[in-house]
């Protein structure tokens, strides 16, 4: 049963998340996390009118005018109730960015606007149409996945994208591909099978796999000019990428402070006692992060955010098996959230994952406890 979305909302957009998360995405998780079953196209459109797409947007563009914490309030209140339905809608994010003419971060010398902006800036500001994306590609080392030539007064494509999320749930598709003299193109194409455009079958995911994520077989896919959102610098865009993908996520303290919040629930012996002790530490990386990410320009204190970002990574795993642990067998059932949790964990630590991102995981998930803090036996010092 799909509650209605209210005529009208309350002011803050973050009780609108949890009004949304309580009434229909964590109640639909462990559907949206199927493969069978999915996400619902009724629920990223209910987040889409609730404005829940367009945080940061003005108000008179369709969004809701709020800052930068809010923005991430919202993210961690609907990661945390469905990862599935979380992952499909944040694509949305970079399409809608790039039709406003924009790439935060990037110098506007650095990136040139194309005719798709003016043309889809009103319907994906207000999220009045979705879009999704297949740009992962660029991240990967080697020749271009995806590579664009020039057409007269266009482009064509070729090419294989390994990753594109919500083919069937989302109107639009934003493609990127490389582009002569080192440069990234990107183009905003319809979400379904075209000439030159072919999607295969849902990927068989061990997390997620109701976000109906597929690989795209590109094969002289002909991009008009009103179909492209603009041109990037390699260089540049490359190095914007690095300093994004160092930072801690949203996403990933919105599923550790569900996960806390599920264990200290818990009557089990000794589990809230330690949602207690996992959640100090937890609320102490998030204040960290929310000053990096909000007070800090992009570029400064990279070391300090890689370590955050694998720190919180680590932490969100171990308290997911925590609650695993103190679930015991009932966890492994199918329709329990514990073992859903576990996995989304896993999930957060691949996602937008860098050789520099690797580094401070390893670090974080090789630091072992302190045995004298814990109580634990040291033989050397028995000896």
């Amino acid at each position: 049963m799909i509650a209605p979305v209210p005529d009208t909302w309350a002011d803050d957009p973050v009780d609108r998340a949890r009004r949304l998360a309580d009434e229909l995405l964590e109640p639909h998780a462990a559907a949206a996390d199927d493969p069978a079953r999915g996400v619902r196209r009724e629920h990223t459109r209910a987040l889409a009118e609730a404005g829940l797409l367009s945080v940061r947007i003005p108000e008179d563009e369709g969004g809701l005018g709020a800052d930068a914490r809010t923005d991430v309030e919202v993210t961690e209140v609907l990661a945390g109730a469905c990862a599935a339905t979380w992952f499909v809608v944040n694509q949305h994010r970079t399409p809608q960015m790039l039709a406003r003419g924009e790439v935060a971060g990037l110098d506007p010398a650095h990136f040139t606007p194309g005719e798709a902006g003016p043309r889809y800036r009103a319907a994906l500001s207000s999220a009045e149409e979705q879009a999704g994306l297949a740009i992962a590609h660029l991240r990967r080392p080697g020749p271009p996945a995806v590579r664009a030539e020039p057409d007269g007064t266009g482009w064509r494509l070729h090419g294989h994208a390994d990753w594109c999320t919500g083919w069937g749930l989302v109107d639009h598709v934003m493609i990127a591909a490389t582009a002569p003299g080192d440069r990234y193109l990107f183009t905003l194409v319809p979400a379904h099978e075209a000439a030159g455009l072919r999607a295969g079958s849902p990927l068989p995911l061990a997390v997620m796999g109701g976000t109906r994520t597929v690989a795209l077989e590109i094969d002289g896919l002909v991009v008009r000019p009103d179909a492209v959102l603009g041109l990037a610098d390699g260089p540049a865009y490359r190095e914007l990428d690095a300093a994004r993908t160092a930072n801690p996520t949203a996403a990933t303290t919105g599923l550790l402070r569900r996960v806390l919040r599920a264990l200290a629930g818990l009557d089990r012996p000794g589990a809230a006692e330690l949602a207690a002790t996992l959640s100090e530490r937890a609320e102490e990386l998030r204040a960290e992060a929310l000053a990096l990410l909000i007070e800090v320009p992009l570029r400064d204190r990279t070391p300090e955010r890689l370590a955050l970002r694998g720190e919180l990574g680590a932490l969100t795993v171990r308290a997911a098996n925590a609650l695993v642990a103190a679930r015991a067998g009932a966890a492994m059932l199918l329709d329990s959230p514990e073992q859903r949790w576990a996995r989304e964990a896993s999930f957060h630590l691949v996602q937008a994952q860098t050789p520099p991102v690797r580094e401070a995981q390893f670090a974080a998930l090789g630091r072992l406890p302190d045995r004298r803090r814990t109580g634990g036996s040291d033989p050397d010092r028995q000896r």
